[in-house]
């Protein structure tokens, strides 16, 4: 009979030991040279205003890790697919600043090119890529 050996901690609080490689997530950060322009010039490609809000996929995206986060570059981007219109916009200019809210990928997930699945964009005093609960990471 094989003995198991588990901690009482971890059996009181439902803890299965340290995650797994696969189940850990990196951060996703960008930079001043993530070249928000090229994220700019696929809004406007699409027809998006200031003040809209858009679910979307958009791709491709670079990765590149960089002191133990993931660096989000815009350069590749060939395209935004909008899956929805969440709001509609004012007409104006989109603002030429990016950031992006609550992005990680799987500790497994490796530098390179990728489409950014079910994001959703915002352009409201900033242009915003925000994560959402069906947000994916796929290969390109």
């Amino acid at each position: 009979m094989k003995k198991e050996h588990t901690s009482l901690f971890s059996n009181l609080f439902g803890a299965k030991g340290k995650p797994t490689e696969s189940e850990k997530s990196t951060p996703v950060v960008i930079t001043s040279y993530s070249q928000p322009h090229v994220l700019q010039q696929r809004m406007k490609e699409e027809k998006l205003s200031h003040g809209e809000t858009v679910t979307a996929n958009i791709s491709p995206v670079r990765l590149e890790s960089n002191f133990g986060k993931m660096v989000l570059y815009f350069c590749p981007m060939q395209s935004i697919e909008i899956t929805e219109k969440v709001n509609a916009g004012d007409g104006g200019s989109l603002p030429a600043e990016a950031i992006i809210d609550g992005l990680t990928v799987p500790g497994n997930c490796k530098p390179g090119l990728y489409t950014l699945k079910n994001v959703t964009l915002s352009s409201n005093g900033t242009m915003q890529v925000i994560a959402t609960e069906n947000t994916m990471w796929e290969s390109v």
